[in-house]
């Protein structure tokens, strides 16, 4: 099975490399290969809108620098985003791709999770000043402001890995638990980003829970990421 660990200045220059398409520098003081591998999936998912005829602009840069928000803590407004924006006749359609933004659960107000990649309504981020003991503000959006998400895990699929991003969806978005009668076009549904390969039982399941519900597994990442993302390839993976 081919080790889904990437080395890490392949992975940095994937990274880099695309921000200097759009004129911009990294800034990342993480060494982790995850982290850089949650920074190219993101990238990924730029691409993704780009290759749909979204309009996609950097936002909040710092020093002509992008901040990626690697943890799932701190202020928002201090890290970058892009924004994907979509004309349809007189109408115009905005949404942000954010990074490691905590979102209130489908079923519960006052419980959250964070999501490695949030597609979201625009200016929907709230704070709360009584989540934590601390004087220390906690940020978040509702239920309603999200609009689609990705995990990110740098493993090899395997079975438990597979069944317990079913248990997120379920938390976040349970309308995604059945296939719907039409097919959307405006934004990629939920979706598992894994940076291995899947051996024959994990594909068995990525199969059954794919034509089960309206989710996307994508695995081998590391190998074949820039062509499932590709505009050639997108019309593979499932919208809403």
């Amino acid at each position: 099975m081919a080790n889904p660990f990437k080395d890490i200045k392949e992975l940095t220059r994937d990274v880099e490399s695309y921000l200097r398409k759009n004129r911009t520098a990294i800034y990342n003081n993480s060494k982790r290969i995850s982290d850089f591998f949650e920074m190219a999936c993101y990238n990924n998912i730029v691409r993704f809108y780009e290759n749909n005829n979204y309009e996609v602009q950097i936002k909040n840069l710092y020093k002509n620098k992008f901040y990626y928000k690697c943890t799932t803590a701190g202020n928002p407004a201090k890290y970058s985003y892009f924004e994907a924006k979509r004309k349809k006749g007189n109408l115009v359609f905005i949404s942000e791709i954010r990074h490691n933004i905590n979102v209130q659960s489908y079923h519960n107000k006052d419980t959250f999770t964070t999501p490695d990649i949030c597609i979201i309504k625009p200016n929907s981020i709230e704070e709360n000043d009584d989540f934590y003991d601390t004087k220390m503000k906690y940020y978040y959006i509702k239920n309603k402001s999200l609009i689609s998400f990705c995990e990110v895990k740098n493993f090899n699929p395997y079975p438990e890995l597979l069944f317990n991003f079913i248990g997120v969806v379920n938390e976040l978005r349970p309308n995604l638990l059945s296939i719907p009668k039409n097919n959307g076009k405006s934004h990629i549904s939920t979706s598992l980003m894994v940076s291995g390969k899947s051996n024959r039982h994990a594909d068995k399941i990525i199969s059954n829970l794919q034509s089960r519900y309206h989710i996307n597994i994508l695995s081998d990442l590391f190998n074949i990421g820039g062509i499932k993302f590709g505009r050639h390839s997108i019309n593979k993976i499932k919208t809403v």
